[in-house]
């Protein structure tokens, strides 16, 4: 890999925020995935992670699913860790709904341990979804609270923490939202 000029040009719609659809599949329902960029030949950085037009196939009867969460609420982080010259990436995606259910507990109950990948859109940045899990590295659910404030103008709201390790989050133009045949 080649050291390349980091040009940071002014995007006007760069704001804060991520959009309020949540796409998540079962890591076990990826028949075969995206294939990553390779550390050589990029003539800019953001070819490092960005996938394009690559494709996840799902298993048959498999899919994205679909969760809506509350705007202004999600937010995602990404950091560097680890010792020298052994940096991996930790990201962590938090969803938030607004409300307190017997819908989000079954869904918490039910995915608690599950392994995940899951998909997201920043505000005004791109088109494309940010991915989080991959092949032998999946995201899974961190910790999820459910909060029913006492005063009556407080907000209930079900937060949801998925976290994935190793890769940085990866860009893909398309996310698989009906069932593979």
């Amino acid at each position: 890999m080649d050291l390349m000029d980091y040009q940071g040009a002014q995007n006007l719609e760069e704001s804060a925020g991520l959009e309020v659809e949540v796409c998540i599949a079962d890591y076990n329902d990826v028949e075969s995935w995206p294939a990553l960029p390779t550390l050589t030949g990029a003539t800019e950085s953001g070819e490092y992670v960005d996938l394009g037009a690559e494709v996840f196939t799902m298993k048959t009867g498999k899919k994205f699913f679909q969760f809506e969460a509350t705007l202004e609420k999600n937010a995602f982080n990404s950091a560097l860790v680890g010792a020298r010259r052994a940096k991996s990436f930790e990201n962590t995606l938090t969803i938030a709904k607004s409300g307190v259910s017997k819908q989000l507990f079954g869904w918490l109950r039910a995915n608690r341990n599950r392994p995940l990948v899951v998909a997201f859109k920043f505000l005004g940045e791109t088109d494309q979804y940010t991915f989080i899990g991959y092949k032998g590295i999946p995201a899974e659910v961190e910790e999820a609270t459910s909060e029913t404030p006492a005063e009556i103008s407080g907000e209930k709201m079900t937060s949801i923490t998925v976290r994935s390790i190793y890769y940085p989050p990866f860009y893909i133009d398309e996310v698989p939202l009906t069932e593979a045949v």
